[in-house]
């Protein structure tokens, strides 16, 4: 128990030394001394260079996470499996999976397997995208819906809104499908919907949900909705105005320069090629210069040509 305490920390205590070499770089005598002090940690490479790319390996990431599993395996062996509050070091571990996208997954799954550890094992399918699997773990096997619902938040940061739309209709679905006998999953159901009631897309809920589920049941979900769905079109709305709006000033200088008299004499030359005008067509900009619509095209093919200014 001893090894494994010092062994966890001394790998701890490797992260934290490097992020600070990486954040606050010292002389490189300086740097030389405190790789030579740092403990070591197990690798296949015999020589650390210090900087952002070791930060990056992911056999650090895994030793860490294997440190903190078989010190809760250590752990849990002592308890005689008595105690359902995780520990600090599982909490450590839980912590480091869902954060770090570093280590390697299916290796841990190996090892977690038969351990009893559910949430640990609900974790790493997540991050192998296998949401469905997480799911029914922690619905199924451990019966914990705020994990659950935790779940679809900490698995969709950094995605975009289908993402995290898709989880927790997933998860409502999951909810449903067990029947109306279940009648824990149905109350969960309904809390799922009144808590979240922006993630959900309320026209695909409406089709889900059983006929016997009354109006009042689901006033906080439908009120949510109702402000959501208004809120949107309102921005919508907003958005077209304000594109309308612009519009309609291009317009008006559009027609205010074209509406202006235009003089075309033998002694107007075009500003690009310097010759006069043998037809009366022609490219006006709003700096008022003229030219050829042969040169016009020609400055827009080959950049290199003179620019009188903006084209109308």
């Amino acid at each position: 128990m001893q090894h494994s305490n010092c062994s966890t920390t001394s790998c701890e205590l490797l992260l934290c030394a490097l992020r600070f070499l990486r954040d606050f770089p010292p002389a490189k005598s300086v740097t030389s001394t405190v790789c030579e002090n740092l403990p070591q940690v197990p690798s296949e490479q015999q020589t650390l260079s210090v900087g952002p790319p070791l930060l990056q390996k992911e056999e650090y990431h895994t030793h860490l996470a294997v440190l903190y599993l078989e010190e809760v395996l250590q752990q849990r062996a002592a308890a005689g499996g008595q105690g359902s509050e995780p520990s600090e070091t599982q909490t450590k571990l839980r912590r480091l999976l869902q954060k770090s996208d570093l280590y390697r997954v299916h290796f841990l799954i190996e090892r977690i397997q038969g351990a009893g550890l559910p949430m640990e094992s609900a974790i790493l399918h997540g991050k192998l995208g296998e949401h469905g699997k997480a799911l029914h773990i922690l619905v199924h096997e451990l019966g914990d819906f705020s994990a659950a619902e935790d779940y679809c938040l900490w698995s969709s940061e950094g995605q975009d809104a289908p993402c995290r739309r898709h989880l927790f209709h997933m998860l409502l679905a999951m909810y449903l499908h067990a029947g109306p006998a279940a009648h824990e999953l149905t109350v969960a159901a309904v809390d799922l919907l009144n808590r979240h009631a922006t993630e959900f897309d309320a026209t695909q809920v409406l089709q889900l949900l059983p006929g016997s589920w009354s109006v009042q049941l689901l006033c906080p979900f439908l009120t949510g909705a109702m402000r959501d769905s208004i809120h949107a079109r309102r921005t919508t709305q907003v958005a077209v105005g304000l594109a309308r709006s612009e519009n309609l000033i291009y317009t008006y200088n559009k027609m205010k320069l074209k509406g202006s008299a235009i003089w075309l004499s033998d002694q107007k030359l075009c500003q690009l090629c310097q010759n006069p005008f043998g037809e009366p067509v022609f490219v006006r900009y709003p700096n008022g210069g003229l030219v050829h619509t042969h040169c016009a095209t020609n400055r827009h093919t080959t950049p290199s040509s003179p620019s009188p200014g903006t084209r109308t």
